[in-house]
C-alpha cells in the first residue's frame, strides 16, 4: 500500500477518500473518511465491515494505490 504525507490531524481534503487512519486507541485501519456526528470526530466506513461511528483519528494519510506482493 502507498499513501500520502500523513495529516496531523486528518482535514477535510481527506472526506470521502480512502485513508490509512491512526485512531487515539491505537488502532491502525485502511478505511474511507466521513465527518463525524461531532466537530473532531470522524465516521469510518468499509466495504466489508459496518461503519465506525465518532471515532477520533490521530493522524491519517490519503491512499494512493494498493498492489498485491
Amino acid at each position: 500500500m502507498f499513501y500520502d504525507n500523513v495529516r496531523d490531524p486528518p482535514g477535510g481534503s481527506l472526506v470521502n477518500k480512502l485513508c490509512v487512519c491512526w485512531l487515539t486507541d491505537g488502532r491502525v485501519l485502511v478505511k474511507k473518511l466521513i465527518r463525524g456526528g461531532q466537530p473532531g470526530l470522524w465516521t469510518l466506513l468499509s466495504n466489508t465491515e459496518g461503519p465506525i461511528y465518532d471515532v477520533e483519528i490521530e493522524r491519517a494519510a490519503k491512499v494512493r494505490t494498493m498492489a498485491p506482493r
